[in-house]
């Protein structure tokens, strides 16, 4: 089980199951068109997670969205702050939540993550490993799948674009754990 601390992180980008040993699924470009819907209203504020610990989110109105996560550490008898940025594109009237990964590497990646507000919580999904494998390996995305030692990676490589129209006739709840959210996070404050 992941600790609850580690979806926090997943929730607002920091790390994604890459850096905690699980499969992922990364592109080399944002997941989504630009926003045509301002949501900064929905998501700026404070947000909970299931361990008391605390999420700010600022959203402007194109999109792109910084966050600032605080959490106790017993081992270092403080709280730690974590901050980061990223940019929402949508498909559809999903929300995707994209932030550059890895920018030191020969093909900077970006992480995705979907989100939906509602009901004064703020749910997250991860990419279907399995699920984006195989549109990879059927040809209905373009993309890489770094098999090998496990963990498996899919690294998609089609432009933001490309993959948007090819998701656009999918039902994404299948290529998301739909069922099962990665976490869910309580609304505290709006925006102020």
């Amino acid at each position: 089980m992941i600790k609850s601390q580690t979806l926090i992180r997943v929730a607002v980008a920091l790390v994604l199951s890459s850096v905690i040993g699980c499969s992922t699924v990364t592109s080399v470009n944002p997941i989504g068109w630009p926003l045509e819907n301002d949501l900064s209203a929905e998501l700026t504020g404070t947000w909970m997670g299931a361990e008391a610990n605390q999420l700010q989110i600022h959203c402007d109105s194109t999109g792109r969205l910084s966050y600032a996560v605080t959490e106790w550490k017993d081992d270092q008898g403080a709280f730690v702050l974590e901050t980061g940025n990223g940019v929402l594109r949508t498909i559809g009237d999903r929300v995707f939540f994209n932030y550059v990964e890895n920018q030191e590497g020969e093909r900077p990646t970006h992480s995705f993550l979907l989100l939906r507000v509602m009901d004064g919580q703020l749910v997250i999904w991860l990419p279907n490993v399995d699920q984006f494998r195989s549109l990879v390996e059927e040809q209905t995305l373009k993309g890489d799948v770094v098999d090998g030692a496990e963990p498996t990676n899919v690294v998609l490589t089609g432009s933001s674009e490309e993959i948007a129209k090819a998701l656009e006739t999918l039902d994404l709840a299948d290529l998301f754990d739909w069922a099962e959210p990665a976490i869910v996070l309580v609304r505290v404050r709006g925006q102020r």
